[in-house]
């Protein structure tokens, strides 16, 4: 490989709301909850996942990895959650945003 970084095309537009409704529906059935806490503890990390896939540039998470942990400590507010935890949770945001756009 050349080291290219393959552009992917991400849509402009995304229904962030839709996304969030998702979420606060779901966040309970995936593998990073945590029993004990809300939707609000991992909504820094569920939007950092949906943004980083939008602002990536084609790269993919594992690239962004380091870079998203600076990122999540600036904007975790309240959350409980150290970035061990929060990635997860902003990884599943991440793959469910590819997952659409492969589908679509």
């Amino acid at each position: 490989m050349s080291g290219q970084v393959e552009v992917v095309d991400v849509p402009s537009f995304v229904d962030f709301d839709g996304e969030l409704q998702f979420w606060r529906a779901h966040h309970r059935h995936h593998a990073f909850f945590r029993p004990g806490l809300e939707f609000a503890d991992y909504e820094p990390a569920l939007k950092l996942g949906i943004n980083v896939f939008l602002d990536g540039h084609g790269r993919t998470f594992d690239e962004l990895r380091e870079q998203l942990a600076e990122a999540y400590e600036r904007t975790r507010g309240n959350s409980p959650l150290d970035w061990n935890e929060a990635a997860a949770a902003a990884e599943a945001a991440w793959l469910r945003m590819q997952h659409k756009l492969v589908a679509a």
